[in-house]
């Protein structure tokens, strides 16, 4: 006798657990660098470093630093910069361009 389609076998909880455990860490790997994607945000809305620094809640000095990675972009900045259409996967991106943390 067989068991009828509504019944689905499950997943068991460890190799699920296994299973997304090794696909968070592969990260994002075609995600566009942050500072491509901040750029990209300026220019579609015709803004200066300056002025997209300000929308941000940042000085123009700590934007060019994310700009060049030195720096993480805040948490504040990256909530307005996702808002204004920056995507998230650049978002997560650590300084150096590595989407591991």
């Amino acid at each position: 006798m067989s068991k009828p389609d509504s019944v689905v076998r499950r997943e068991p909880r460890p190799a699920m657990l296994l299973r997304l455990l090794a696909t968070a860490q592969l990260g994002v790997k075609g995600a566009p660098p942050l500072s491509a994607e901040l750029e990209a945000c300026r220019s579609r809305y015709g803004l200066t470093v300056g002025e997209f620094a300000a929308l941000l809640g940042m000085q123009r000095s700590h934007m060019h630093e994310v700009m060049s990675g030195k720096r993480a972009l805040p948490i504040g900045a990256t909530r307005r910069a996702y808002a204004l259409g920056v995507s998230p996967d650049s978002l997560l991106q650590q300084p150096n361009g590595d989407t591991n943390a």
